[in-house]
């Protein structure tokens, strides 16, 4: 039934509300022990969503803040890209910025693109790991698997994962502005004072 005209603020809340206990075939699922709950309001008008395979990844982060919301855009696919960007009528070059060779998406980014493959490359023989860099699809599952050990190797390749991810992303940004720096001259600069790049979170690293 539609909101009668003339109801105040407060009035019209209480009018809209009655059609959730319709729904609900009354209030009777909302009460214990004679009281209501707002628990089980709450439930019923946000039922739980689906679960997501990266949760881990991201709740149990230990990287910087800024680098673990990269990360959550990431696994998402949200990331502006220049793929979406294009999607969304953008009138842009959409060849990958870091390596100029193919076109720009998630995918290609991470870790198809010869410059960020490198990269990561590069962080995966400083963990000590010695592998060929797969698709990120494939590099995400390794990194959600370790995201739920407690072991502090696994915490640091994690971390190692999120922070990469981040400052790929910063340096394809800043490509696009200025200009990136090479695999090599990131990775120097990496040796030399690691906690600028910020995967050395906390004592991590050290």
């Amino acid at each position: 039934m539609p909101i009668p005209n003339g109801l105040t603020w407060s009035l019209r809340k209480i009018w809209h509300n009655r059609e959730v206990f319709l729904q609900a075939y009354g209030v009777d699922q909302f009460v214990q022990a004679g009281k209501f709950r707002i628990q089980k309001m709450y439930k019923f008008l946000h039922p739980v969503g689906a679960q997501v395979g990266w949760k881990r990844l991201i709740y149990n982060s230990h990287a910087s803040p800024k680098s673990t919301f990269i990360m959550w855009l990431a696994v998402q696919n949200r990331l502006a890209t220049k793929d979406r960007l294009i999607r969304w009528q953008l009138n842009i070059d959409g060849t990958c910025g870091l390596c100029q060779l193919e076109s720009e998406s998630l995918e290609h980014l991470f870790f198809s693109c010869s410059y960020s493959k490198e990269i990561w490359r590069q962080v995966l023989l400083y963990l000590g790991v010695t592998r060929t860099v797969l698709p990120w699809h494939d590099e995400v599952q390794i990194a959600v698997k370790k995201s739920r050990s407690k072991q502090k190797k696994a915490c640091k390749y994690s971390i190692a994962f999120i922070e990469s991810v981040y400052c790929i992303w910063l340096q394809r940004n800043s490509k696009i502005a200025v200009k990136a720096w090479s695999p090599k001259d990131f990775m120097r600069s990496y040796s030399e004072n690691p906690k600028a790049f910020t995967l050395a979170s906390g004592q991590m690293f050290s």
